[in-house]
C-alpha cells in the first residue's frame, strides 16, 4: 500500500493535509524563514518510519531542516541544488542517482527567486513530468515556494 504524507499544518481537515504517494504539491509563502518553518513542521509530522528527503535551493540544508527527536521520522535525506532553471530538469534524474524514490516524500524548498525567470509554459511542462514521475514511482513531490 502507498504512503499518505501529512502536510504539516494540523488545523487543515484531514482531505486537504494528506498526500497520498503519487502526485505534486505545491505551496506558496511569503517569505523563505515560513518555507523552512512549514518543511520542519512536515518533515515532524510524518511517520517514524516514513521515507523523507528535503531539497534546498542555493542553501546548506543540514544548518535549516532538523529532525525532531519526539515526532516524525527516524531519518531523512538531504540534498542541495542550484537556483538555477536547469537543476530543475534534472531533479528527478539527480534523485534517482542518490536514492531509490519508491514511497518517498520530497519537500523542495525553493529560493525566493526560483521561478521568476521561468517562462509558465515551460514550468507547467516541468510539474507535467514531475507529476508523472512521481506516479511512476510512488513517492510525493511537495514544492515549497
Amino acid at each position: 500500500m502507498d504512503p499518505v504524507f501529512s502536510i504539516g499544518i494540523s488545523s487543515l481537515w484531514d482531505e486537504l493535509r494528506h498526500m497520498p504517494a503519487g502526485g505534486v504539491w505545491w505551496f506558496n509563502v511569503d517569505r523563505h524563514e515560513d518555507a523552512i518553518s512549514l518543511a520542519n513542521q512536515t518533515i515532524a509530522s510524518q511517520a517514524e518510519t516514513a521515507h523523507v528527503a528535503v531539497i534546498s535551493m542555493d542553501s546548506d540544508p543540514a544548518k535549516i531542516f532538523q529532525l525532531d527527536d519526539s515526532q516524525g521520522p527516524e531519518k531523512m535525506k538531504l540534498f542541495s541544488m542550484l537556483n538555477h532553471e536547469k537543476g530543475l530538469y534534472y531533479l528527478a534524474r539527480d534523485l534517482q542517482c542518490s536514492i531509490d524514490p519508491h514511497n518517498y516524500l520530497f519537500i523542495l524548498v525553493c529560493a525566493n527567486n526560483a521561478w521568476q525567470n521561468i517562462p509558465a509554459e515551460r514550468l507547467r511542462s516541468w510539474l507535467d513530468k514531475m507529476n508523472k514521475w512521481s506516479r511512476l514511482n510512488h513517492c510525493s513531490l511537495l514544492v515549497i515556494r
